[in-house]
């Protein structure tokens, strides 16, 4: 255990910028970018509009409610970062120490090939997801507080119905619930990018997205040359999206096909993200879901062996 915690220091302390500086500042930039206009821009802001925020003042509850389901709805542009960032991390976890021979040290470790190999998953599943979460989180909040700030200007007081709200402490609970979701249906992008990492010598991008690209391809050339009328969505997400796309959060709704309709409340007493935990964690009942975590296994086992072999070759 203490081997395995050291290991995901060390994967901390070489990747700070990527994993803690990168999100504080897209969140800083987003807050500031939401402020602006209610410093700066109150002639962007038609008397309409103003008129429609001073009728609130007498339904600050039903105001506060609506705000405590759907501020964490602003989290959005900060979990994509998340992916991109996962995705050039895993691309490159296994391939930068051989790179630049750093291996040769590491391996002077008495650190097996599996234990590193793990740290470096449970990094970009685990670890990254619950920083980005934990900044989003904070993010939204700060937004929220803004916007509560912007609306006691116009004698609308809704800090005290909003504080009040037990939705606004839930909501963050359930994105976090759906957590342990995301990790089973990222895992077979991880493990196909971790698995390019440790074999490609060079152009790794290139081998990552390429190989699932040309794969559709190939099958779109022979579906055309035996004229078959099939459609071939579903072999497209299967090859595309699980090798690379499932790292976007929420993916499973392309998988599954759920409808969007489905995660919205069916009336004012639910709340949305509670449908979206219910309705994620059903998922769970997906054969392809768990026929992707047996391969996930297989190219982690391949991983492993190749960190191995390649060096020793």
């Amino acid at each position: 255990m203490k081997t395995m915690i050291s290991l995901l220091k060390r994967e901390f302390w070489e990747h700070t910028g990527m994993f803690l500086w990168t999100p504080l500042s897209v969140a800083a930039a987003m807050i500031c970018v939401f402020t602006m206009p209610f410093l700066f821009g109150q002639h962007l802001i038609s008397a309409h509009v103003l008129d429609r925020v001073g009728r609130m003042r007498d339904d600050t509850q039903r105001v506060g409610d609506a705000l405590a389901s759907i501020y964490m709805l602003s989290s959005g542009p900060l979990l994509i970062a998340m992916a991109g960032i996962i995705f050039f991390y895993c691309l490159a976890c296994l391939h930068d120490d051989r790179r630049d021979r750093s291996i040769l040290f590491w391996k002077s470790l008495p650190v097996s090939d599996f234990q590193t190999v793990l740290s470096k998953l449970l990094v970009a599943c685990l670890v990254v997801p619950l920083i980005f979460l934990t900044i989003a989180t904070a993010m939204s909040f700060c937004m929220l507080m803004i916007l509560s700030i912007a609306f006691s200007t116009q004698e609308v007081f809704i800090f005290k119905d909003l504080l009040a709200n037990g939705k606004l402490y839930l909501t963050p609970l359930q994105i976090a619930g759906i957590l342990p979701v995301y990790i089973l249906w990222a895992l077979p992008s991880l493990c196909w990018l971790m698995l390019v990492s440790s074999w490609a010598r060079s152009k790794v991008f290139l081998w990552a997205v390429g190989i699932p690209l040309l794969v559709v391809f190939l099958i779109g050339m022979l579906k055309l040359l035996i004229y078959q009328d099939a459609d071939m969505q579903w072999f497209v997400d299967l090859i595309l999206g699980r090798s690379i796309g499932s790292l976007v959060p929420g993916a499973w709704i392309r998988f599954e096909s759920i409808p969007l309709n489905a995660y919205f409340p069916l009336s004012k007493e639910d709340s949305g993200f509670e449908r979206i935990f219910m309705i994620s964690w059903h998922t769970l009942t997906s054969l392809q879901l768990w026929l992707g975590v047996l391969l996930a296994a297989c190219m982690f086992y391949m991983t492993v062996r190749l960190r191995r072999w390649r060096e020793a070759a």
